[in-house]
């Protein structure tokens, strides 16, 4: 007994991150109760600073935790930190850090309320690039997915509270899909840590029908997250009804997190998954890319991009190798900017006044007023194609050569399949993404169209987001061989 409670107060120095994020959270709930309603802007601008730099500090712990903290299991084998988990919890940290920026630059005013769901979600997320136990992963990912649910129907109009209704009804289906297989596997194997080798032997002894379809239920609720076929359907709706600063960190942390957990698991599996991951991929794509195809409105258009984005990352996965895990990775690490950068522009460059619905046409002519800001949202389309001189073309030559590599251990006619169509789907996707420039350099105002006029805080994000699209190109190893220190 007291060596248990000695471990859990010695766990307690890596879970340092996660308390600080605990300590932020009730911090600015009580200052929004006990704070004055009066001079709501200057509150929001204080929310949005005082959230900034419980973020920054974040960092700096996490920061110090890479540089000094002994690795290990946390907490009885409920939780790893290792240097992968540390990678991603900086990644999740970074895009909060721009999603507050983003807010504050297009001069959106939050109440405390919106910054103390926004620290519970990257809480969340945190606990759950850590875990390695069934019940952690569930009960950490329902803490992201209900913190989603809100900040999605914050707002509180009839368009965000019908896709946060949306959000959560396939999000409890998904859930409780999930819950059922991490039940089926308990009862299975007899533990709840997929790290435990007893976990991969016991799923040898069983059958493996029996075994894969509990996989496949136990995962479920984190192809949700990443939106993969056939769990994809609440994306769309869902990046149209919540505020653009939302969708942004919607399309890089939950998924990247997500991403982890099943990287730990399919490590660790017994059973020969890359056939399903394979058909997964390959549909993701397919569905992402030429849904994409038929849209007229922005953020509906960026939604089926992030649901054939996901399918990239699934190829990495379906390598089954470190190669593979490892430009996984460095795709997920480098979307980040772009994914942001592009919302960003998206919500500064429109002409449109509506809150949810931004029209691929209130772009037009918008590029000739401002020819800066349309330039930076044409290199952020041009890497989320893949095509040179952008990050983006590196992360996809990455992820194929993972494919290939595992096409010529195994022979699988699937793998030159999904490569075949993985490179014709980048084909098919440069017809949508150039939509938007287009628009912006091509077409002529409408009459009556109002002016854009970015401010410079606003220019200068985007350009601190626009600059590693390129500079990672160019060194390219700076980013891989960071993670290729670490994924192994």
């Amino acid at each position: 007994m007291l060596q248990k409670l000695d471990h859990i107060l010695a766990s307690l120095s890596g879970f340092t991150p996660e308390v600080w994020l605990v300590v932020a959270f009730v911090g600015i709930i009580t200052w929004d109760l006990i704070a004055p309603e009066a001079h709501a802007e200057s509150r929001g601008g204080f929310f949005h600073g005082l959230t900034f730099l419980a973020f920054a500090f974040l960092g700096v712990l996490l920061v110090q935790q890479w540089q000094i903290q002994p690795r290990g299991v946390l907490f009885g084998s409920m939780l790893r930190l290792d240097d992968r988990a540390i990678f991603f919890k900086l990644l999740v940290t970074l895009t909060a850090l721009i999603t507050v920026l983003h807010s504050w630059v297009t001069g959106r005013r939050w109440s405390g309320e919106f910054f103390s769901v926004l620290i519970g979600t990257v809480f969340g997320l945190l606990v759950l690039s850590m875990a390695t136990n069934l019940l952690m992963v569930y009960l950490s990912l329902e803490v992201v997915s209900i913190s989603s649910y809100i900040l999605t129907a914050l707002r509180g109009d009839r368009k965000s509270s019908e896709g946060g209704m949306k959000y959560v009804l396939f999000g409890s289906v998904a859930s409780a899909l999930m819950l059922y297989g991490m039940s089926l596997l308990y009862g299975l194997t007899s533990t709840l840590d997929f790290t435990n080798p007893s976990f991969s032997r016991a799923l040898l002894e069983t059958d493996p029908l029996v075994s894969a379809s509990a996989i496949l239920l136990a995962i479920s609720g984190l192809l949700f997250k990443v939106s993969a076929v056939p769990f994809q359907v609440w994306n769309p709706d869902v990046y149209e009804a919540a505020d653009t600063p939302v969708v942004s960190f919607f399309s890089v942390a939950p998924k990247a997190v997500a991403f982890l957990v099943l990287m730990r698991l399919f490590s660790v599996l017994p059973l020969n998954f890359q056939p399903v991951l394979a058909v997964l991929s390959l549909a993701t794509i397919t569905v992402g890319n030429f849904s994409a195809l038929w849209q007229t409105e922005a953020k509906r258009l960026m939604a089926y991009s992030s649901i054939a984005q996901s399918g990239f990352v699934l190829v990495g996965l379906v390598a089954f190798s470190e190669l593979g895990q490892q430009t996984a990775t460095f795709y997920l690490g480098s979307y980040v900017f772009a994914s942001m950068a592009c919302f960003l522009l998206i919500d500064i460059l429109s002409t449109s006044r509506s809150k949810n619905e931004v029209p691929i046409q209130s772009f037009s002519g918008v590029g000739r007023q401002q020819p800066l800001p349309a330039i930076l949202l044409s290199i952020a389309f041009i890497s989320l194609v893949g095509l040179p001189l952008t990050v983006g073309f590196s992360a996809k030559l990455l992820i194929f050569s993972s494919l290939w590599e595992a096409y010529q251990h195994t022979n699988a006619s699937l793998f030159l399949i999904l490569f075949v169509f993985g490179l014709l789907n980048t084909a098919v996707s440069l017809a949508f993404y150039v939509k938007i420039p287009y628009a912006l350099f091509f077409k002529t105002a409408e009459p009556g169209q109002s002016l854009v006029s970015p401010r410079w805080p606003q220019v200068i994000l985007a350009l601190v987001l626009v600059i590693p699209i390129i500079v990672l190109f160019l060194r390219t190893d700076w980013l891989m061989n960071w993670i290729a220190g670490f994924v192994s």
